[in-house]
């Protein structure tokens, strides 16, 4: 389902137009253009659900880490305790060496956000949580994971809402913090647009039947900003690795946000 909910007037969208995007698959995406005050929502019963945030988290624990002193700056090389978290054979090449904190959000680096958390501590940690009312703002399963299927659990319209409080200047941070967060999370810069965004995704049972993926951020467009927030199930990571960012760039070009691919 496809729903546009505006101030005063109805919506002329297609309703299935968002829907094509997933191909079957069950999950949701909200839109908001912040310009026009008006949200498109894919699945808007789902878009109220909340799920773990897995790796999106890794917004807030950057900008916690930063606004704590905990991480000094984006230039600084930052390593883990490599006791605590040992190389494992599953891990990225790239995990394995020692990062500034732009090259570990934009590699997702999981041993060294968790280092990050441990840094923080718990008070430092639920203090800001509930600054920032962050998901249901629950660390209780423990410091270094509970954002990776633990007790942390947030919705798509709370990640809307908590990206807007970041660029609104409302989360009560420094402004060298929210900017250097802003510069951390650019992905794509072009001459018509700025892409700011961020992945996570994981496994939401214990057999690793079910994935859960996310993709979460923002796209500047001439005078403009649109905020974006999807989820998506599958039946493994991998599914959810492959399809999470096309399924959001697919809404996107519906919508005229990002640009189409031309056509020879």
């Amino acid at each position: 389902m496809f729903l546009s909910i505006l101030p005063s007037a109805c919506d002329k969208e297609d309703p299935e137009d968002l829907s094509a995007c997933f191909a079957g698959r069950e999950g949701t995406i909200v839109i908001y253009d912040e310009y026009a005050d008006r949200y498109f929502v894919h699945n808007p019963q789902r878009s109220e659900q909340r799920f773990s945030p897995f790796s999106t988290f890794k917004i807030p624990n950057s900008l916690i880490a930063l606004e704590t002193g905990v991480v000094h700056g984006i230039e600084d090389t930052l390593f883990w305790n490599r006791s605590r978290y040992p190389a494992e054979d599953w891990w990225p090449a790239v995990w394995k060496t020692p990062q500034t904190l732009p090259e570990a959000f934009q590699n997702s680096t999981v041993p060294l956000y968790r280092q990050i958390a441990r840094d923080v501590g718990e008070a430092q940690m639920q203090k800001y949580l509930d600054q920032f009312s962050y998901g249901n703002m629950d660390i209780s399963s423990g410091l270094d994971d509970f954002w990776l299927n633990g007790s942390l659990q947030i919705s798509a319209v709370e990640q809307i809402r908590f990206l807007r409080s970041l660029c609104d200047k409302r989360l009560g941070i420094s402004r060298q913090t929210g900017d250097l967060m802003v510069e951390v999370m650019v992905l794509e810069k072009k001459t018509n647009y700025t892409l700011s965004a961020k992945t996570g995704g994981g496994y939401l049972d214990a057999k690793q039947e079910q994935a859960l993926g996310w993709y979460v951020g923002y796209v500047d467009k001439y005078d403009r900003r649109y905020y974006f927030a999807l989820n998506v199930d599958g039946d493994s990571f991998e599914a959810v690795r492959k399809s999470r960012v096309s399924i959001a760039k697919c809404a996107l070009r519906k919508l005229n946000i990002l640009p189409r691919p031309k056509k020879d």
